[in-house]
């Protein structure tokens, strides 16, 4: 049985065509530089991993990354410290509607007796605090967002609750 010439030079390509390279392999064929058929004189080229034939560029998995996002607890905190918030609101205008008795020791007293900039500013804490308390759970930080969450959230509570025992401890106006 003779083989036809041709089959001498095909039947090496075809086989180079099905064989998937390694991993080292494809390295060495991407730093490799590709040899010019010009300077090849037999059919087949004679450099070391050079492989004819086309291969599939694979593409490496595209990961997504999912943010994640606020959870039930999560929730729990960022509306306790807003509920607080509105809480601290409402007692500092009720103590500065009796000034005999109350003043505003920590803000500014131009800020306090102007509610618009007064509800301004603590929805603005409450928008900083949801602001902060999202990135952290943004980069991973949860336990983090978590504690300083807790942390704010027994401050305020105790704030509030001082200011709202000392309103009831004042005897009331006499007509």
């Amino acid at each position: 049985m003779r083989i036809p010439p041709f089959a001498v030079v095909l039947l090496p390509a075809l086989a180079f065509t099905l064989v998937q390279p390694g991993r080292a392999q494809e390295t060495a064929l991407l730093e490799a530089p590709a040899p010019s058929l010009a300077s090849s004189s037999s059919a087949l080229p004679s450099a070391p991993g050079f492989m004819p034939g086309v291969y599939p560029v694979e593409r490496a998995p595209q990961t997504v990354e999912i943010k994640p996002n606020l959870n039930l607890l999560d929730w729990t905190l960022v509306g306790a410290a807003s509920a607080l918030r509105v809480l601290d609101y409402t007692s500092t205008e009720k103590a500065l509607a009796d000034p005999t008795h109350f003043h505003e020791a920590m803000l500014p007293t131009k800020l306090v007796e102007n509610k618009p900039a007064f509800a301004a500013f603590e929805a603005a804490t409450v928008g900083a605090n949801y602001v902060a308390y999202k990135m952290l759970v943004r980069h991973h930080m949860r336990s983090l967002a978590q504690v300083a969450q807790y942390v704010y959230v027994s401050g305020m509570t105790f704030q509030v609750a001082h200011n709202y025992e000392t309103l009831a401890s004042v005897p009331a106006a006499q007509p």
